[in-house]
């Protein structure tokens, strides 16, 4: 007699016995086969035949040996096995089901299979179950969904074809079998139960295989035996436990495990199965430190569980919210998810009792909690569980108030991953805001005027109600008083009517101020039902305005973190900012022209996997304009289509900055170089540019013609097509009325010539190929009538300057047009000259002392000056250019001179014959070479001698004539008194000083004087400019006035200082300027006032600390700067300045290791008390990791223990004793040293002291701990941003 619970025993001690010597491991394929062929015939017959002691002696054999046998053989071994026990299920259902026979004679036949796939399936997966232990043990899964290990092992399932189907076949056998009667097949409990338990191990064995959990198949017939088992055969408890266990180990079974209980409990009635499982978690305590995979499994288990089953989970909420005050985060996290998939569930509910609102309005409040929490993820948590608790049908416009004002609150969090869900968060709110009326647009000035009429309406109701309620009590009061005397009846009418007249005054100030608050008592059901109307609209726009105004309120902390480093919070503010504009929230337009500065953001390779966010933010601002301005509408036909796409690209130009203009150009003209931008929105903007049928707005003629430049940048054919277009336009009358338009087809009339700027992937030699135009173009003339327009306008200027580049980019001989404008231009000013015959003789009499305003008017004499200053830049540009030019041609014609050269030694034998060619070609290389020479060198020279000779110095030279009457004027500009003069003045003697070094010498002295005592910050602003190009051009000459260079940082006007700071940095990080010890005068610009300069200096420091050291090696020059002389800086200021600079080098070592050899010797050198607490406070700054650090902090203890009687000094000393011993693990050598120091360092207290050091040692001052409190701040304030 078979016994099933021995031989199981058996089984686990060892092999079980076999009375045979038949072995399937190492025999023959063919006898192997015929075998399992033997064995397949007599169960497939009947089932029952496995009860043949030698065929299921021979099945033994095949169970033992399955690790062994061929995969295909074990195959066909498991297939008959399968097969074997589908028959004798059938028969036993055929025996229950049939009166008069005993179902008991089926159990041997069902044991014996029972032990079999025991055996073969445990033998089997034994390989898997190896390699899934071997993987378990790395902190991270290897991803490999087979669960094979890193050796190479594989799990049977993937080696034998077909065992798991042929697993999913024998559950779902064992399914139907388990819904039969089965305490009719065995005698007792306990044998039916050791049955059972057999397929439940092995169920639960097959779980834990990765490859079976994830087959959505094979899960459902796994889970739905076990549901069975659970129903009929009191298996709740051990489920239970198998439950608990695989959450508590394995993490691939959290949501599978959640969906077991969600079967349960919704298909077969396993209340008490969740029940059980939720009040086994919620008894337990997780630690985030000791215990890492069990919370984390819990809590996806739980918000699983909290998405399939909330209802299950509702039940134990009670017992499980103790979790939101466990120690492990995930946790809480979890515990967050859960409570917002039951506010879901809940308010899903058609029947919304009083017990439903309240369970709502108590999770929101734990919500609310949680935007507090201590952990960033916890918080990040909430975020995305206000996001989808938001986006569902319902609204909750009770609660949302509170949950807007919190959320903005978190955008300002110190975690970057918060920060980002908070922005997720907020454009959430906007998109499911529940303020549909009106289109759904929140603009301001609309609500507030639907408001203020709704208000009016409300009030004019109350007056007209009160009015007829005083009528009313007037007549009733009249008739009641017939009987009384006249006068009393008049008294008491007189007084009754005050009384009424007062409280429909006061009842309609009331209604006025508080809607809600109306009283329907008395009105008619119309007047009341309007009245209630009115109400409730005057509610939904004071919460619709109280809204808006929330969005408006954390829009400028937006806008910063569309400047963050983290790509993340960019691209979640730029979708916030479209979706503002598409609900039309005022001031979110300015986000939208923030945002094109994100075009420059750099952009890599896609080889590169690390930087997927940095090409996602120039993407993502790509999608985004073409979603709001280029995307046509189904509802629109094409042409009206075209017109909406160009009145969008026209009114991006409107109050545009010129920075915001040039980002704009880069990215209109990304998007038409990858054909975005049709050609019927081209030949609209034309329409618009070129439209004179009648008086058309300024700004929209001129917005078109920005954007026309814009996308000829990409397309030179949008010039081409039609010059004379923009001849007749912006050249003509249109252009000498409007000097802005003029100005903007001056610029996109320089795309004939090469690209204002170089573009990234430019066609090589693009600008080579093609030619400049001669000067009889007509082109040039109405250029020339710009320059010469009479008209005093400011905008002149600008429309000049473009002119005059035009000329530069595009005429053959642009000097000898530019000559003949100068003259013309200084015919007007004559009267400051000596009269000539010879208009070309121009000296000018420095020593003139007749009245200026008597000779010349300062605005003709401000456009001379103009326009000879923008003339010498454009020389110098065009000498560079003919310098390339000329290298290139000699480039190219290398090896052509090299060929014919070897040619001519072959035919003459002479040397001389390589420089001759029988072709027209010899003269121009001759010619070539006799103007540049025959190198490279030889060009340069000749260019730089013309450029330091010739233009400023020559005889025929038009800027010659000029340079002393430029520096005339910048001597004497007092007596002028015009400041616009004075700064056109400046700026064209430092464009003149760019082009002769010696020019520059002589009148460098000037310059700098300027520099000093010029009022305007104009002026200022523009010679720190002109000392930077000064320093790029001649650096020999501002070697000596270096220090000229930084004198602006300490400007009083932000603007000039923005701008020094801007061409330091410029200078610096390009290696022009070496800096000398004057990087402390720019440290004191992260303190500076300005946050747009505080910014721009940590900007440059972030920058500098990647050259080569050079924060290191500069720090103690910075140090003496901030804490010695008369600009020093206070204490706070030093300390968060030095908090800022030394994370430069916490991270080395070495670098650690010599500061504290050098403050050890600063110590030495200084006297001042003031200074030691700053080298005291710069050391413990440091982060000590090191022994040797340690030990020469020790070793220069003599330099310093003279300064411990500072108590903040000696503070800090000991602040830093303590961060040594704390740093992780120390060796014994270290915390040697350690022990030395600190005795030392107390015996040195007490001498400089004269006292004993007792506990007034670790006394800290009140200025050092103030102090200690701003550097913290301060270094929160740079961790958010």
């Amino acid at each position: 007699m078979f016994n099933l619970h021995e031989q199981l025993l058996s089984l686990q001690e060892g092999e079980p016995k076999i009375h045979t010597t038949f072995t399937f491991d190492g025999v023959d394929s063919t006898i192997a086969k015929r075998t399992l062929n033997e064995l397949t015939d007599k169960l497939v017959v009947n089932g029952e035949n496995i009860n043949n002691e030698a065929t299921f002696d021979k099945l033994m054999c095949f169970a033992r040996d399955v690790a062994a046998m061929d995969p295909k053989l074990v195959a066909r071994g498991l297939d008959m096995l399968v097969t074997g026990f589908e028959n004798q299920i059938k028969q036993v259902a055929s025996t229950l089901s049939t009166p008069g026979y005993d179902p008991t004679r089926h159990a041997e036949a069902l044991d014996r299979y029972a032990f079999l796939f025991q055996w073969a399936v445990e033998r089997g997966e034994s390989t898997a179950s190896q390699s899934r232990t071997a993987q378990a043990k790395p902190r991270k899964r290897r991803g490999n969904a087979s669960g094979t290990s890193s050796s190479g092992a594989s799990t049977v399932a993937e080696v034998v074809p077909g065992w798991k189907g042929k697993l999913l076949d024998l559950y779902v056998h064992v399914q139907q079998l388990m819904q039969l009667p089965l305490g009719r097949v065995w005698n007792s409990v306990p044998e039916r139960d050791t049955f059972i338990g057999v397929f439940m191990r092995l169920a639960h064995k097959a779980m834990e295989n990765p490859a079976y959990a994830k087959d959505g198949d094979f899960q459902t017939a796994l889970f739905s035996t076990l549901c069975v088992w659970l129903q009929n055969y009191n298996g709740l408890y051990s489920l239970v436990t198998m439950i608990t266990q695989n959450l508590q180990h394995y993490e691939h079974l959290c949501e599978a495990m959640a969906q077991l209980v969600q079967l349960a409990y919704d298909e077969y009635g396993g209340t008490q199965l969740a029940d059980e499982v939720l009040r086994d978690i919620a008894a337990k305590s997780f630690s985030s430190v000791h215990d890492k995979s069990g919370p984390k499994n819990t809590a996806r288990f739980l918000v699983r569980l909290s998405q399939l089953a909330p209802k299950a989970l509702l039940r134990q909420m009670g017992l499980l919210i103790r979790h939101l005050d466990s120690e492990a985060h995930i946790m809480r996290s979890a515990m967050s998810d859960v409570i917002g998939h039951l506010v879901l569930y809940l308010a899903a509910q058609e029947e919304q009792t009083e017990i439903t609102k309240n369970q709502i309005g108590e999770y929101f409040d734990i919500i609310e909690q949680r935007f507090q929490d201590a952990h960033y993820l916890v918080r990040a948590k909430v975020l995305q569980v206000c996001q989808f608790v938001c986006s569902g049908p319902a609204k909750f416009p009770k609660r949302r108030p509170k949950l807007v004002g919190l959320i903005v609150g978190r955008l300002e969090d110190k975690a970057t991953n918060v920060r980002k869900h908070a922005i997720r968060a907020l454009s959430v709110m906007l998109e499911t805001h529940p303020f549909s009326l009106d289109g759904a647009e929140l603009r301001v000035e609309r609500l507030e005027a639907s408001l203020e009429k709704i208000t009016d309406e409300l009030a004019e109701m109350t007056a007209q109600t009160a009015k007829q309620s005083a009528k009313v009590s007037v007549a009733e009061a009249s008739e009641s008083a017939d009987e009384d005397d006249e006068d009393k009846d008049d008294e008491d009418k007189d007084s009754d009517d005050e009384e009424k007249d007062d409280d429909a005054t006061a009842t309609g100030e009331d209604a006025q101020e508080n809607g809600p608050d109306f009283d329907n008592a008395g009105l008619s059901p119309e007047t009341a039902a309007k009245a209630m109307h009115l109400q409730f609209q005057q509610r939904y726009y004071r919460d619709a305005l109280y809204f808006v105004y929330q969005l408006q309120e954390a829009q400028p902390i937006l806008l910063q973190l569309l400047g963050s480093t983290n790509k993340g919070e960019v691209i979640e503010a730029m979708d916030y900012f479209v979706s503002a504009v598409r609900f039309r929230v005022d001031g979110a337009q300015e986000g939208i022209r923030r945002m094109s500065h994100l075009v420059w953001t750099p952009s890599t390779s896609a080889t590169d996997g690390s930087t997927e966010e940095t090409r996602g933010v120039r993407a993502k601002l790509l999608d985004s304009y073409m979603q709001l301005y280029l995307t046509p509408s189904d509802r629109l036909s094409v042409s009206e289509n075209t017109s909406r796409i160009t009145r969008n690209l026209i009114s991006l130009t409107f109050g545009a900055t010129l920075a915001e203009l040039t980002s704009l150009e880069e990215l209109i003209r990304t998007l038409m170089s990858e054909d975005k931008i049709g050609a019927l929105v081209v030949d609209k903007l034309r329409s618009v540019y070129a439209y004179t049928k009648q008086q058309l707005p300024q700004a929209q003629r001129r917005g078109a013609i920005i954007i026309l430049g814009m996308l000829a940048q990409a397309s030179r054919a949008i010039v081409t097509d039609d010059i004379d277009m923009y001849l007749r336009i912006g050249l003509g009358a249109y252009g000498h009325e409007d000097l802005v338009l003029a100005k903007y087809t001056c610029m996109i009339l320089q795309c004939l010539g090469s690209s204002r700027a170089k573009r990234p992937g430019q066609a090589p030699g693009q600008e080579e190929e093609i030619k400049r135009l001669p000067m009889t173009n007509p082109i040039f003339d109405g250029l020339q009538r710009i320059l010469e327009e009479p008209r005093r306008d400011p905008e002149w200027f600008p429309a000049a300057e473009q002119a005059l580049n035009a000329i530069y980019a595009l005429g053959e001989k642009p000097d000898a047009l530019a000559a003949r404008i100068v003259r013309n231009q200084a015919k007007l000013v004559q009267g400051l000259l000596p009269k000539k015959h010879d208009d070309d003789a121009m000296d000018v009499d420095t020593n003139e002392t007749l009245p200026v305003s008597s000779l010349v008017d300062p605005w003709d004499l401000t456009r001379l000056l103009f326009v000879v200053g923008h003339i010498a830049i454009k020389e110098i540009v065009l000498l560079e250019s003919v310098e390339a030019e000329l290298k290139r041609r000699k480039s190219d014609e290398q090896p052509q001179r090299k060929k014919r050269a070897s040619q001519g030694a072959k035919k003459k034998g002479r040397k001389s014959n390589a420089m001759q060619v029988d072709s027209d070609s010899d003269d121009g290389d001759d010619e070539l070479n006799q103007i540049a020479g025959t190198t490279e060198d030889e060009i340069g020279d000749i260019v730089s001698a013309i450029r330091e000779r010739e233009l400023l110095f020559g005889s025929k030279s038009v800027l010659a004539l000029f340079a002393p009457l430029l520096v005339h004027v910048c001597h004497n500009l007092g007596k002028f008194g015009d400041k616009l003069l004075a700064v056109h003045a400046t700026a064209a003697l430092a464009k003149f000083m760019c082009i002769s070094s010696s020019f520059c010498e002589t009148n460098l002295p000037l310059l700098l004087a300027l520099l000093q005592r010029a009022k305007s910050p104009a002026i200022r602003s523009n010679v720190a400019i002109a000392l930077g190009d000064i320093t790029v051009c001649f650096n020999n000459l501002i070697g000596e006035n270096v220090h000229y260079l930084y004198g602006p940082l300490h400007d009083t006007d932000p603007r000039v200082k923005k701008t020094t700071l801007m061409v330091l940095t410029h200078l610096i990080l390009n290696g022009m300027v070496k800096v000398k010890g004057q990087l402390g005068e720019m440290a004191k610009c992260l303190e500076d006032k300005d946050p747009r300069v505080a910014d721009m200096a940590r900007l440059f420091f972030s920058e500098l600390s990647t050259k080569d050291n050079a924060v290191y090696n500069n720090l103690p020059d910075i140090i003496s700067s901030l804490s010695m002389g008369t600009n020093a800086v206070n204490e706070e200021s030093f300390a968060r300045i030095m908090k800022f600079l030394f994370d430069f080098i916490k991270e080395k070592d070495r670098q650690t290791d010599n500061v504290v050899e050098k403050l050890c010797q600063r110590f030495r050198n200084t006297t001042d008390e003031r200074q030691s607490r700053d080298i005291a406070f710069c050391m413990a700054l440091l982060p000590f990791k090191s022994e040797r650090s340690v030990r020469r902090l020790l070793d220069g203890l003599p330099c310093y223990q003279d300064k411990l009687a500072d108590s903040r000094v000696y503070k800090h000393f000991v602040d830093i004793a303590h961060k040594a011993r704390t740093q992780g693990a120390q060796k014994q050598e270290t915390k040697t040293v350690l022990d030395e120091y600190e005795l030392k360092l107390k015996e040195a207290r007490a001498k400089a002291t004269g006292e004993d050091d007792g506990d007034e040692l670790l006394g800290v001052d009140k200025d050092d701990a103030q102090i200690q409190s701003q550097v913290s701040q301060y270094s929160d304030d740079e961790e958010m941003a």
